[in-house]
């Protein structure tokens, strides 16, 4: 794969930092970027080591033998991004090889730290806002360790390349988010990315690249920020691997000029950032948690429906919370909502287990009973190993 002719332009209201891209194993070519309001111009800059985190492992991931990349590169950066795809196809065990990365090497000069700032990726989800608010919470206005600027992007999640592009549904996120971000005095920057057309699978990147594309843009901002927040979705008890998001992983994504950091948050289970968010007012509106872009009705930021909307709107219903937030359509979890919601993992066993209590003392047994039969089934299920042969454990335990 050949990075070549990065350069930056204003279009249509956007400052847009590009690159064309080339492939040495079939004749297709494509121009990626990276893109925000002109107004918000100074936030990034056609920076080659932003080009090489967020091509990497796609490069790898489409056969590509070498990432040839036109503009310096810092050579620690790079020989950590080749660890991170080492490691990932370790955890993978899989077939493909890490491209060998052909740059000119330039070390980048260590930040000014007082003059720079830390930044964090704000997708609306319950990770992200809660690492926002600890973040605000533990350093006081001017510490270079608190946030001072969150970054919104859309290409990634929102604007899924599989999904439907719901406009309306990244502008209410703009305007919700935007709200709160001016209350803590935090500038939020909206990104506009389409790396992922170089590999659109969403096996690739939930379990390959999804820090790597985010440290992308910390590295196009890189000018401006010596630190870069990526919430991890996992208490430390049960971060899995082979992730695309992994602490560990995602350090590699850094360098001594930019730190990938998790904000500490994975001290947290999610709900003890559920009852945090809480407690800050105005948060519960600006919540985005949805899976299914198809299915949000108009004019909200969630269906209300599918797996993660519901397992969230339990643990803030369990926190007293869910009444008064207008993120989803519905004000309560009925019994068939958590009839449709399967318990497959161990994090998610973990979660439900920690809302028993404030649903018994709430008085809603009928939630309980559902989520005690669902904790039996996926104890079941593992303790005869039949999640290896999960569509004959689907039957045989008649799991809905």
């Amino acid at each position: 794969m050949f990075i070549r002719d990065i350069q930056a332009k204003h279009e249509d209201g956007q400052y847009r930092v590009q690159a064309e891209v080339a492939y040495e194993t079939r004749p297709r070519q494509e121009t990626i970027f990276f893109s925000v309001p002109s107004e918000q111009a100074d936030w990034i800059r056609p920076e080659p080591n932003a080009f090489m985190v967020g091509t990497a492992i796609a490069a790898m991931w489409n056969g590509e033998n070498t990432l040839a990349i036109e503009g310096n590169v810092d050579p620690q950066l790079r020989t950590r991004l080749t660890i991170a795809m080492r490691l990932l196809t370790s955890w993978h065990k899989s077939p493909l090889r890490p491209v060998d990365i052909v740059a000119p090497a330039a070390p980048r000069a260590l930040p000014d730290i007082p003059r720079s700032t830390t930044a964090l990726f704000l997708s609306g989800g319950v990770d992200s806002l809660s690492a926002l608010y600890w973040n605000a919470s533990q350093y006081q206005k001017g510490d270079p360790r608190r946030v001072s600027v969150a970054f919104f992007v859309h290409g990634l999640d929102v604007g899924d390349p599989n999904k439907p592009n719901r406009l309306d549904v990244w502008s209410l996120g703009i305007q919700t988010l935007s709200a709160l971000c001016q209350e803590l005095e935090v500038e939020l920057v909206t990104v506009k990315v389409n790396l992922r057309d170089l590999a659109p699978s969403w096996r690739l990147y939930g379990s390959w690249q999804h820090a790597s594309l985010l440290a992308s843009i910390a590295h196009a901002a890189s000018s401006r920020i010596y630190r870069c927040i990526i919430a991890p979705d996992y208490p430390v008890e049960y971060i899995p691997h082979p992730h695309g998001s992994h602490p560990w992983l995602n350090s590699y994504f850094g360098a001594d000029f930019l730190e990938i950091v998790t904000g500490d948050m994975e001290q947290f289970s999610r709900l003890q950032k559920v009852r945090f968010l809480s407690t800050q007012p105005g948060v519960l509106d600006a919540l985005r948690v949805c899976w299914d872009a198809g299915a949000i009705p108009q004019g909200y930021l969630n269906c209300g429906r599918c797996l993660k909307c519901v397992r969230t709107m339990l643990a803030f219903m369990a926190c007293g919370q869910l009444a008064t937030t207008k993120a989803f359509p519905f004000k309560d979890v009925t019994a068939d909502m958590m009839r449709a919601t399967p318990i497959r993992t161990p994090i998610e066993l973990a979660f439900y287990l920690e809302l028993l209590a404030p649903l018994e003392a709430m008085g809603r047994k009928d939630l309980m009973t559902l989520i005690k039969r669902k904790m039996w089934l996926f104890q079941t299920e593992h303790a005869l190993r039949l999640h290896y042969l999960r569509p004959v454990a689907k039957k045989f335990l008649g799991r809905r």
